[in-house]
């Protein structure tokens, strides 16, 4: 078990590791919990950020041996989750390959807390993969149908017998924030044309929008382009309610985005 400790969105949104796809990882360091902790492997280390497969280096979550086990990562807020990183155990002990133990398995997305409801383990969330066969000792991508918008993800083996399930690490790939979605509307590949009253270079669009919206209450920024190939940030005041068509231009790999309604 653990203990909830509350983040501001702020502090969400600036903790991410983004991704060669524009993806950003949303579940390091966040809490999570197992159906039982095969100590000392407990559930944080499935999120602790270290990639090390095998087991016995402590970079592995495990749990004992359980009927239909899981473990969970809450990422602390609504999340647009789209990909699913999964590095499976790849060490051999009494010379056997132990990544075959995953198998008969679910990833699963969940709004809220799935341990409130009364019939916890036996709940079904969204399924964003779901795999028979025994895993391979490699790290997996694992696409969901269509993204989902969750805050708890869950893997759970239904085999219907005891036994342990063990990973060491899961990345949840997101594309934004809920929180993000609710205050900016997005166009991809389009540009606001005209004079910025601020132009930086930042790591991410998400930097960038936290900018707009500390500038929000000073300098009226609504709306903002975000370049992906050099990372420039644009921000612009411009009033949201106003037809703007005119002043928008087709520009590939440009994100334009302007304030919700």
């Amino acid at each position: 078990m653990y203990t909830l400790t509350k983040y501001s969105e702020y502090f969400i949104l600036t903790t991410m590791a983004v991704t060669t796809s524009g993806l950003y990882n949303a579940a390091r360091f966040k809490p999570a919990v197992q159906s039982s902790d095969g100590v000392p492997f407990y559930a944080y280390l499935g999120v602790d950020g270290n990639y090390d497969a095998n087991a016995f280096h402590g970079h592995c979550q495990h749990t004992f041996a359980d009927w239909n086990p899981w473990w969970m990562v809450d990422l602390r807020g609504q999340f647009v989750i789209e990909v699913i990183q999964l590095t499976n155990r790849q060490d051999i002990y009494l010379g056997q390959q132990m990544a075959y133990r995953l198998r008969n398995f679910y990833i699963e997305i969940f709004k809220t807390d799935p341990r409130q409801v009364a019939n916890f383990p036996n709940v079904t969330g969204q399924v964003c993969y779901q795999q028979s066969d025994p895993l391979g000792p490699d790290t997996f991508n694992f696409t969901c149908p269509e993204p989902i918008v969750g805050r708890f993800v869950r893997l759970i083996v239904r085999n219907n017998i005891s036994e342990v399930l063990h990973i060491c690490e899961m990345e949840v790939l997101v594309s934004s924030s809920s929180f993000e979605e609710m205050l900016f509307n997005k166009l991809k590949n389009t540009q606001l044309t005209g004079t910025p009253f601020d132009r930086t270079t930042v790591a991410d669009r998400f930097r960038c929008l936290q900018r707009c919206q500390l500038r929000r209450s000073t300098d009226f920024c609504t709306a903002l382009n975000w370049v992906t190939a050099t990372g420039s940030c644009e921000l612009f005041s411009v009033n949201p309610y106003l037809d703007i068509a005119s002043n928008l231009a087709s520009v590939v790999g440009t994100q334009f985005y302007i304030q919700s309604k």
